[in-house]
C-alpha cells in the first residue's frame, strides 16, 4: 500500500531542515528523509557564518553576491529572537562578531580598508587595544555577522519536526512523485531534495541527461590547541580571504581553529601531508607571532556539489532544477536557506499544491545528529 503526503524532503542538512519547518507551519503534511545523519556532510562540515556580503566587497565594490546576501541576516536574526519565519530561539552561538584583517602585505591592509569603506555601517574599525589578541597588526574591521554553534540550529530544527525526521534513502524516485524507501512506496505532491552530493543522485536516478551539477572539492583544516579563539577573514589583495578562521572548544579550555578560505581550495588537490604543511606554512606566515611548533593537525575533505545554470556556471544565489514533481534544490550558502524557501513557497503556490490532512509516518527510523568533523578527526603533529 502507497502512503501519501503533502512534500516529502530529502536531506537533513540546513536548507533541508528549515525548509520543512517553514513547510509544517503553513500546514502542509510532509517527512524529511535523511540517508545518514542530520547534518549530513556539508552542514557539520560548514563554518557557521551568516555573512551579510561583507566579504565578497574585497575589490571595494559591490559585488552581484554581496548586493543579493545583504537582506539575509536580518531574516535570520529575527528568527533567532524568536519572532521570524522559523523559531530558532534556542540556538548558540559562538561569536556575535566577525573581523576582516589583513594577512599578508600592505595590499592585503589596502583591501581590508577599501572592503569595509563599500559595506553598510555595521562594520566598525576596531581600535588597537580591541584587537582580537592574536592580531598585532591592522586594519581590523568588525562586521556584526553572527558565527552559529551549528549542532544547536540543527537541533533546534530537527525539535519543531517531531516524528517527521525519519532515515532511510530513496531506491526509486519517478517523476510523477512515487519513491521507494526501504521497500516502503511513498508518493507525495511534491520531492523535494536538498541532499548535496544526494542531488547528483537524484538527477541520475530520473535519468536526466543534461549536466546539472558540479563538484568543488575542499579540504578544511583543523589545527589544535589554541589559547584563544578567533572568527573572521584574513584578507589579501584578492577576491576571496586567504584564510576564514572560526573556533571551536576542544573541551580541555582550549580551541580548535577550523580554516576554510584559500587555503581550503588549495588544499583540495593536494595529499593530506602535503596539505597540512601547506597549511601550516601559510600559518606561519598570517600569524608569525604564534608558535606553532607544539600543535596538532587534522583535515575534512568533501566534495560539495553545487549546481549548474543553463549557461554552466555557477548561480549567485539559491536556485531550483524542476523534473516533473521532483524539485532538485541548492541555497547556494548557508545564509541563503531563507531565500530559497521563498522559491520553493512560490512553486507551490505557482502550481496550486495546497495542504491536506496529516497522515501517519510510515515504518523507518529516526535520524540523529551528526558529528562535527573536528569530533571524528585523526590528529597528527607536524
Amino acid at each position: 500500500m502507497t502512503q501519501s503526503y503533502d512534500i516529502i524532503i530529502f536531506g537533513g542538512g540546513i536548507a533541508g531542515l528549515f525548509i520543512a519547518n517553514r513547510l509544517q507551519r503553513a500546514g502542509y503534511n510532509l517527512l524529511l528523509i535523511e540517508k545518514d545523519s542530520l547534518g549530513g556532510v556539508q552542514t557539520l562540515a560548514s563554518q557557521g557564518m551568516i555573512h551579510g556580503g561583507q566579504k565578497y566587497t574585497l575589490q571595494g565594490r559591490v559585488t552581484t553576491a554581496a548586493s543579493s546576501i545583504a537582506a539575509m541576516p536580518e531574516r535570520w536574526d529575527a528568527c533567532f529572537e524568536g519572532v521570524g519565519e522559523v523559531d530558532l530561539s534556542g540556538v548558540k552561538f559562538l561569536s556575535e562578531t566577525q573581523v576582516m584583517f589583513p594577512a599578508g602585505s600592505l595590499l592585503s591592509a589596502m583591501t581590508v580598508f577599501a572592503a569595509a569603506k563599500t559595506v553598510n555601517g555595521k562594520t566598525r574599525k576596531l581600535p588597537r587595544k580591541f584587537f582580537p589578541d592574536v592580531l598585532r597588526r591592522g586594519p581590523v574591521y568588525e562586521m556584526q555577522e553572527k558565527v552559529l554553534e551549528v549542532k544547536s540550529l540543527i537541533a533546534a530544527l530537527a525539535k519543531n519536526l517531531q516524528g517527521r525526521i525519519l532515515k532511510g534513502a530513496p531506491q526509486e524516485i519517478l517523476p510523477d512523485g512515487q519513491v521507494a524507501v526501504a521497500g516502503i512506496a511513498l508518493q507525495a505532491q511534491v520531492i523535494i531534495f536538498t541532499a548535496g552530493t544526494g542531488n547528483e543522485m537524484a538527477l541520475k536516478m530520473l535519468r536526466v541527461p543534461e549536466l546539472l551539477t558540479q563538484r568543488r572539492p575542499l579540504r578544511q583544516i583543523m589545527v589544535r590547541p589554541m589559547p584563544q579563539a578567533l572568527y573572521g577573514h584574513g584578507i589579501v589583495g584578492a577576491p576571496k580571504p586567504r584564510v576564514t578562521v572560526t573556533s571551536h572548544p576542544d573541551g580541555t579550555g582550549g580551541y580548535v581553529w577550523y580554516l576554510g578560505g584559500n587555503i581550503a581550495e588549495q588544499s583540495a588537490p593536494l595529499s593530506k601531508d602535503e596539505a597540512l604543511h601547506f597549511a601550516k606554512k601559510e600559518m606561519q606566515e598570517i600569524f608569525p607571532a604564534i608558535d606553532w611548533s607544539q600543535k596538532e593537525w587534522a583535515s575534512w575533505y568533501g566534495d560539495r556539489a553545487e549546481p549548474l545554470d543553463s549557461e554552466g556556471r555557477l548561480p549567485s544565489g539559491p536556485c531550483i532544477q524542476q523534473r516533473g514533481k521532483v524539485l532538485i534544490a541548492w541555497p547556494a550558502k548557508l545564509t541563503f536557506v531563507p531565500a530559497l524557501a521563498d522559491n520553493i513557497f512560490s512553486w507551490l503556490k505557482k502550481s496550486g499544491i495546497q495542504p491536506s490532512p496529516v497522515t501517519p509516518p510510515p515504518d523507518l527510523p529516526a535520524a540523529d545528529i551528526g558529528l562535527y568533523p573536528w569530533e571524528e578527526a585523526s590528529w597528527q603533529r607536524l
